[in-house]
């Protein structure tokens, strides 16, 4: 299962459950008392869980992690886990990178402008983090992450079915 379809999961589940699970899969603990609290106020404004999501994978905390994947034993531990993944993911070189970050964020095969682009930025010195970013708050990935399970299971097969035609 990919990145996208792992935090689809975690947005289906009730407030607490949520937010329990969320930490525990992008942060690699339990969430504490203050972050439970703060994340109950901020759906109880209306802010939607795939928002939530969104700054827990830009949080200092969840980069710190994912950069450090060879010094953490969590990394195989956490294999089923969204860190353990963006590990792996952090891990390789540009090419491979960026190719991950189309298929397990945005559930689909890069498109070739775009792609170089984005290897292109990383040879001249960019960061990770930053095209991370702009994979984790483009309006591509907000929207998947917003969809009904019925809807975000037919996009991805969609995607899958062209892929394998390509």
């Amino acid at each position: 299962m990919n990145i996208a379809a792992k935090l689809h999961k975690i947005v289906l589940l009730e407030d607490r459950e949520f937010i329990s699970e969320l930490y525990r899969s992008i942060l690699d603990r339990e969430v504490d008392e203050e972050g439970m609290k703060h994340h109950l106020r901020e759906l109880g404004k209306g802010t939607p869980k795939h928002g939530i999501v969104i700054a827990t994978l830009q949080a200092d905390e969840a980069l710190r992690l994912y950069a450090h994947s060879s010094l953490s034993g969590k990394a195989e531990n956490g294999g089923s886990k969204v860190s353990g993944a963006l590990r792996r993911i952090f891990d390789m070189k540009h090419e491979p990178f960026v190719h991950s970050l189309y298929r397990d964020l945005l559930c689909r095969e890069p498109d070739q402008p775009a792609y170089a682009g984005y290897v292109d930025s990383l040879n001249r010195g960019k960061s990770k983090f930053s095209v991370f970013a702009r994979f984790v708050s483009s309006s591509e990935f907000e929207s998947l992450l917003a969809l009904d399970k019925y809807a975000f299971a037919r996009r991805a097969l969609d995607q899958l079915i062209l892929s394998f035609y390509k």
